[in-house]
C-alpha cells in the first residue's frame, strides 16, 4: 500500500503576519458591527469585515499560487474566485452585495432590511472561520488548507 504524501508549502512569516493582521481587522469590524443599531451602517461594517477576510485569504493565496495576478480584476471577490476556487461560492455571495454596499457608502441607500443584515452576519461569521482555517493550514505548511487554495507546494 503506497503512502500518499501531503504537499508541503514553504511558509513565509511575512505572509502569515499580513494575513493575521487582516483577520484581526475583520474581527474588529465584526465586533463593531455587533454594537451598531442602524441596519445600513451595520451592513456596511459587516461587508467590510468580509473584505478584510478576503484580503487575508488573498495574502495567503496570491503569493503561493504560481499564477500571475496581471490581468486579474482588482475586485477582491473576483480574484478570490480565481485564486481560491474553494471560496468561490462565498465570494460570489459577497460580490452580489457589492452594489448595495456602494449605495450605502454613497448615501443613496439608507434602509436595509434587518433580515438581509442577519443573513450577511451569518455569512461573515462562516467566512471568517473558513479563512482562518486557510491561514492556519498555510501556517502548518499546507495541512488543513482547503484543496486548491495552496497551489505551489515546496
Amino acid at each position: 500500500m503506497a503512502h500518499r504524501t501531503i504537499p508541503q508549502v514553504e511558509v513565509d512569516p511575512i505572509v502569515v503576519g499580513r494575513a493575521r493582521d487582516l483577520l484581526e481587522r475583520a474581527d474588529l469590524l465584526l465586533e463593531n458591527a455587533d454594537g451598531i443599531t442602524d441596519d445600513a451602517e451595520r451592513f456596511r461594517q459587516l461587508y467590510l469585515a468580509a473584505l478584510r477576510a478576503a484580503g487575508a485569504a488573498l495574502a495567503i493565496g496570491e503569493p503561493t499560487s504560481g499564477r500571475s495576478t496581471r490581468g486579474l480584476s482588482s475586485n477582491a471577490w473576483d480574484r478570490l474566485t480565481v485564486i481560491m476556487p474553494d471560496l468561490a461560492e462565498q465570494a460570489e455571495r459577497f460580490a452580489a452585495w457589492s452594489g448595495l454596499r456602494m449605495h450605502i457608502e454613497a448615501g443613496l441607500e439608507r434602509d436595509v432590511d434587518p433580515v438581509v443584515v442577519a443573513e450577511l452576519h451569518r455569512l461573515v461569521l462562516t467566512f471568517l472561520d473558513t479563512v482562518e482555517a486557510v491561514v492556519i493550514g498555510y501556517e502548518q505548511g499546507g495541512h488543513g488548507a482547503q484543496s486548491g487554495s495552496l497551489a505551489h507546494p515546496a
